[in-house]
């Protein structure tokens, strides 16, 4: 009999690939569509991701940004610095969807 799996795969959110990952994440590029994405906006990715990192070794508590209170000077930094991130991110994801389509 076949087991079912705890925590359901993600799939490449790139349309009709057939790819997946079991890691905890919401959101993935395959690494076939990844290659797909320029240089620049990797890299700029990157160092966003980089950043963050650094920010979040100084002040762990960024990670849980909701822990501040609200309108505090480090809650609008921390929320700031995710949106960032994110943005970057929904770029890098509309350009490897946009590759891969072939627009």
């Amino acid at each position: 009999m076949m087991q079912i799996s705890a925590q359901p795969r993600i799939p490449c959110c790139v349309p009709y690939c057939r790819r997946s990952t079991k890691e905890g994440l919401s959101d993935w590029v395959c690494g076939k569509h990844w290659a797909g994405v320029s240089r620049a906006m990797k890299a700029k990715y990157t160092a966003e991701k980089r950043q963050a990192r650094k920010i979040i070794a100084r002040k762990p508590l960024y990670r849980e940004w909701w822990k501040y209170p609200s309108g505090s000077s480090d809650r609008l930094a921390a929320v700031a610095m995710w949106r960032r991130l994110d943005a970057i991110w929904d770029q890098c994801r509309a350009e490897a969807i946009e590759r891969a389509m072939g627009i």
